[in-house]
């Protein structure tokens, strides 16, 4: 790498770096968080209110951005349906992460946020499928006595 690249990448990560802390700062979100908490507010509204009509347009108008992108429409349909039922569960999760993450950088003050109802561990409360499964696959739970040599939050029983 020549000098003049490494010199320009470094000024670059320092830039990042003051960036970053300037939005720790002031509490600015960036994109990622704007763009978390706007999907949190569609997923809970398509949840909640599944006939309006407006949460629906924007259901097709997403599956359909993802088939352009040469995605599989009905794995994006499965997908998305996945992502509604565990919209509260994860965004209990991001503000969680979010509290942790402030504490941690402000030097540990105050008591460290804990994870509220949730007597059963992160994994074991993540909401299920009625036939058992956790959102993100695609598959049946595996059935007792699969190759797997410790069991799985996916395994019945």
């Amino acid at each position: 790498m020549s000098k003049r690249l490494k010199h320009s990448l470094d000024a670059h990560a320092e830039t990042e770096a003051e960036r970053r802390q300037s939005r720790q700062r002031t509490g600015t979100p960036d994109r990622d968080d704007v763009a978390r908490a706007t999907l949190h507010a569609v997923l809970r509204l398509l949840h909640t209110r599944p006939d309006l009509d407006a949460p629906q347009k924007l259901r097709r108008y997403m599956v359909s951005l993802l088939g352009k992108a040469l995605f599989n429409k009905d794995e994006a349909e499965r997908v998305i349906a996945d992502m509604i039922v565990r919209a509260d569960h994860d965004r209990e999760e991001w503000i969680y992460g979010r509290a942790f993450r402030v504490w941690r950088d402000g030097g540990c003050q105050g008591p460290r946020p804990e994870r509220t109802d949730d007597l059963k561990g992160k994994v074991q409360s993540i909401p299920r499928r009625p036939n058992g499964t956790m959102p993100w696959t695609n598959t049946a739970p595996r059935p007792p006595g699969s190759k797997r040599r410790s069991t799985s939050p996916d395994d019945l029983g």
